[in-house]
């Protein structure tokens, strides 16, 4: 378990948006903001979204703000918007100027997965009063290209020197960023985007689907004196969860152990960037420590599904019988010709495509005739079960193959005969095949195997 967290600040954000017709003032709690025209008695007044969907405005402190509505907003005297972003910029700047070369995270999440280890005491033993403190280069850089453009993933922590008359002076280290550079501009169409990586590779690490950060920033990069430096010149403002779970670092993958081949496998996986790369088993990741263990019929299916992709993506298959795939060549034989044949059916243009999909499904379930998900979970087991041991042991957790053919055939009733019954003896076996599920995407990740038994170990399942 971790440290649960509920959201307590409320930001308040008041400004006006000046058009031809009109003014439209407004003002922002969290994330739901009231347009308000200053002239109800005038002709309705439209507010244009730009191309990433979003209205322009000036805040009453005199910074330019975007309010993502996806769209235009048409106001005839007053209107709500709930949205899930908007963005502040530290000074008035003009819209052109809006691009981004960076994004930056700050605390929260990534503190859970990159802790600060910048700043190291050093005791002087002959002097016990004087204390020294080593600053480390405490960074690790990855970069990654996809179809769009390149980015450097530059994770670190600050150290702070504070002083002051009455509190004397101070030296920290308590703030752990993530950095993102592109290799060219970004428009804010790409925002929400690059915001879900983040947070889905936040979850992946630390097994949780509620995400937060105490920051997020765009940058510019600017030259100095032949130097480079990222400036925030904007704040993302971007709804989360109401709950927040902070996983203790022994119950996590920390992002420095991960190797350069690791860490651009995952991220390949979230972008999805080909067939070898369909994504991760994001959807059996509980949203906070609540819902860690709790197994629901919802959650079954997720699971099945997560084991069909792994299973698919690692090569899991059974060794084929003769007999079944002579059996299934004549099968698919016979549709084929009661397709093509006279008695074929047949209706108006939409509808046949629904029976072009209909066959196509019956196809793609007896070619799977002779590779039985049991069977496959099954091997899949044995096959990982060293790396699983240490996980199994935490819970006191025994399963055979009989609990996973169980399972499966829970599944099944709760698919098809719309069962919403599930025993201990399913819910045990959901849990212990979620350690699997992680064990066979640890792999195709290229993790290798003592890394795999040792993330088993720290206890990240639960």
């Amino acid at each position: 378990m971790g440290e649960i967290m509920e959201k307590q600040n409320t930001h308040i954000v008041t400004g006006i948006i000046k058009k031809d017709k009109g003014n439209v003032v407004f003002v922002g709690e969290d994330f739901k903001f009231v347009f308000v025209k200053t002239d109800l008695c005038g002709d309705e007044i439209v507010l244009k979204a730009d191309e990433s969907g979003y209205i322009w405005g000036i805040t009453h402190g005199e910074s330019t703000i975007g309010i993502y509505s996806g769209t235009d907003i048409s106001i005839k005297s007053t209107k709500i918007l709930n949205t899930w972003n908007y963005i502040v910029s530290k000074n008035w700047l003009p819209l052109e100027h809006m691009r981004f070369d960076g994004i930056r995270f700050e605390n929260g999440s990534i503190k859970d997965i990159y802790p600060c280890n910048a700043l190291h005491e050093i005791r002087d033993k002959e002097n016990p009063n004087l204390f020294t403190y080593k600053m480390d280069n405490d960074s690790r850089i990855f970069e990654f290209a996809s179809n769009e453009y390149v980015t450097k993933w530059k994770f670190y922590s600050l150290v702070t020197q504070k002083k002051s008359v009455t509190e004397g002076d101070s030296i920290s280290n308590s703030s752990s960023i993530l950095d993102i550079e592109f290799n060219k501009q970004q428009t804010f169409s790409n925002l929400l985007n690059l915001y879900n990586q983040v947070c889905d590779f936040c979850s992946f690490l630390s097994f949780r689907n509620s995400v937060s950060f105490e920051k997020v920033s765009l940058f510019k990069r600017i030259e100095r004196d032949q130097k480079e430096f990222n400036v925030a010149f904007a704040e993302c403002h971007i709804k989360e969860p109401d709950v927040i779970s902070h996983r203790k670092l022994l119950n996590i993958i920390p992002v420095r152990s991960l190797e350069e081949t690791v860490f651009k496998n995952i991220l390949k996986n979230i972008s999805k960037t080909d067939k070898k790369h369909k994504g991760l088993p994001l959807l059996i990741i509980p949203k906070d420590d609540m819902d860690a263990h709790t197994i629901d019929i919802g959650k079954i299916r997720h699971i099945c599904s997560a084991l069909e992709m792994e299973l698919n993506l690692g090569g899991v298959r059974m060794e084929g019988s003769p007999e079944i795939a002579k059996l299934i060549e004549r099968v698919k034989k016979m549709i084929q010709e009661y397709k093509n044949g006279e008695d074929k059916l047949q209706n108006d243009q939409e509808s046949q495509e629904n029976i072009n999909k209909m066959y196509d499904s019956i196809l793609g379930s007896i070619a799977h005739w002779d590779q039985p998900l049991a069977n496959r979970v099954c091997k899949a087991w044995d096959q990982h079960i060293n790396e699983l041991e240490p996980f199994l042991n935490i819970y006191d957790i025994s399963v055979a193959h009989g609990n996973i053919e169980g399972f499966v055939k829970a599944r099944n009733n709760i698919t098809h005969n719309g069962s919403t019954v599930v025993s201990d003896e399913v819910a045990n076996t959901a849990f212990a095949l979620m350690g699997l599920i992680y064990c066979c995407a640890l792999t195709r990740l290229d993790v290798n195997s003592k890394a795999i038994t040792d993330i088993m170990t720290r206890g990240i399942i639960g």
